[in-house]
C-alpha cells in the first residue's frame, strides 16, 4: 500500500509541476503580445485619424 501512496505522490508532483511549466509559458505569451497589441492598436488609430482628415479636406 505504500508504493501506491508513494507512486501517487510522484504522479501529483509532475502534475503540479507540468501545470506549472504551463502557467509559466502562457503569460510569457501574453507579456510578449501586449506590446504588439498596443502597436497595432496605435497603427490603427493613426490610420483611421489619417483618412478622417483626407476626407474632410475632400468634404470642404
Amino acid at each position: 500500500m505504500e508504493v501506491f501512496l508513494h507512486l501517487w505522490d510522484e504522479l501529483d508532483d509532475l502534475i503540479s509541476s507540468s501545470r506549472h511549466v504551463a502557467t509559466s509559458a502562457a503569460s510569457e505569451l501574453i507579456a510578449g503580445a501586449v506590446p504588439l497589441l498596443a502597436g497595432a492598436s496605435a497603427l490603427g488609430v493613426w490610420v483611421v485619424d489619417g483618412l478622417q482628415r483626407q476626407l474632410l479636406r475632400l468634404s470642404a
